[in-house]
């Protein structure tokens, strides 16, 4: 029963993998990956010692990609600098490191005439990392950023220029991708 089981997950997969015709997914524009570059606002919650608090206002640096696992379902991750601002001596350069889910919602509907140039997404995201102070003695803190995204990108040729909202990696954030 165990063998039935698994060579019917299996059987399952492969199908799912090799259906799909790629050329249709427009939001990667053929490729099986996006990269992204971008500069926006930040927040995170600040983690010290069973201290947290949400970070009052940041600026974020950033690196993304975004691979296709799914004809309409991308998963990546996002990287950077995020400078957060306190209201006290002290301010903080953060590495954030996260990952990032998204539906791309006009490939998943299909049928839609602009689709071709014109990617509008959704998803989560989920990271954190290190900041460090930026005054002598400033202990090295911890962040967490977790929330939605939403987001389009349009296409200009080979590279796209997007804007993105959400809570988390960046709520307000916008670039280049290619």
């Amino acid at each position: 029963m165990k063998r039935i089981i698994l060579i019917t997950a299996v059987t399952v997969l492969l199908t799912l993998a090799f259906e799909k015709n790629y050329a249709q997914d427009q939001w990667v524009q053929g490729k099986s990956g996006i990269y992204s570059a971008g500069i926006g606002g930040t927040q995170g919650i600040g983690l010290y010692r069973g201290y947290h608090a949400v970070s009052p206002v940041g600026l974020s640096l950033n690196f993304s990609g975004e691979y296709k696992v799914y004809e309409f379902i991308g998963l990546g991750f996002q990287t950077g600098l995020n400078f957060y601002f306190s209201y006290g001596p002290a301010s903080y350069i953060g590495i954030p490191i996260a990952i990032k889910a998204n539906v791309h919602i006009l490939d998943a509907i299909g049928g839609i005439a602009i689709a071709d140039k014109l990617d509008v997404y959704g998803g989560l995201n989920l990271g954190g990392g290190p900041a460090f102070g930026t005054y002598q003695g400033a202990p090295v803190i911890g962040f967490l950023q977790v929330g939605p995204q939403v987001g389009a990108r349009y296409w200009l040729g080979k590279v796209a220029i997007f804007g993105e909202f959400g809570w988390g990696a960046t709520f307000a954030n916008v670039g280049v991708t290619f």
